[in-house]
């Protein structure tokens, strides 16, 4: 599957999750801030986009709902599916009724806490299902993840980029409560995350 994920900016932490997941589920997903490149012409790169995906994902808000840019990517989503069959999947990212011609298609909603599930179903898998797309993913791009106790997996630092090489485990006790700490920080720029566990 290759998407276009059309969206108003507004929208854009909630969405930037939702493709992200779509594609680490293999999805070949077009998200404005990972296609466009100072310079480029966006209406260009836009359309060229919706020329050549086979599903249009319509993230629809209050935003979306009074936005010129999604009004005209979705009256062309509409176009080429009279023309050609291209699927539209209207993806609500809150209870803003959807426009009259996406109320008859099965749409997916993305909420704060779950965009797993509504991935889950554009891509016809289980979570296990997803999980071994991530999988091969990583495996196909050679993608470093490394696992540390009480904060988690990353390929990177979130904070400066650096590589996995240069993020080290730490751990502390508070004895007098008894309570253990773990997580990771970055050699580079000394960013850490973790707590309790």
């Amino acid at each position: 599957m290759r998407a276009f994920v059309s969206h108003n900016h507004k929208d854009k932490p909630a969405v930037r999750s939702f493709a992200t997941k779509l594609r680490l589920g293999g999805v070949d997903t077009w998200l404005d801030e990972w296609e466009l490149s100072p310079g480029d012409s966006i209406p260009g790169k836009v359309g060229v986009a919706l020329d050549t995906v086979d599903t249009v994902l319509v993230c629809w808000s209050k935003h979306a709902s009074t936005s010129e840019w999604v009004k005209s990517e979705l009256e062309t989503a509409i176009i080429r599916r009279l023309e050609d069959g291209l699927r539209i999947i209207p993806v609500r990212l809150d209870d803003t009724p959807l426009p009259a011609l996406l109320r008859p298609l099965y749409w997916v909603s993305v909420t704060e806490d779950d965009d797993q599930t509504a991935v889950n179903k554009i891509l016809g898998v289980d979570t296990t299902g997803f999980l071994q797309g991530v999988q091969q993913l990583l495996d196909e791009a050679t993608i470093e993840a490394v696992s540390f106790h009480g904060a988690g997996v990353y390929v990177i630092c979130p904070n400066c980029g650096a590589p996995p090489a240069k993020l080290e485990q730490w751990g502390a006790t508070d004895y007098d409560r008894g309570d253990h700490y773990a997580g990771v920080r970055c050699t580079e720029c000394r960013w850490e995350e973790g707590g309790e566990v």
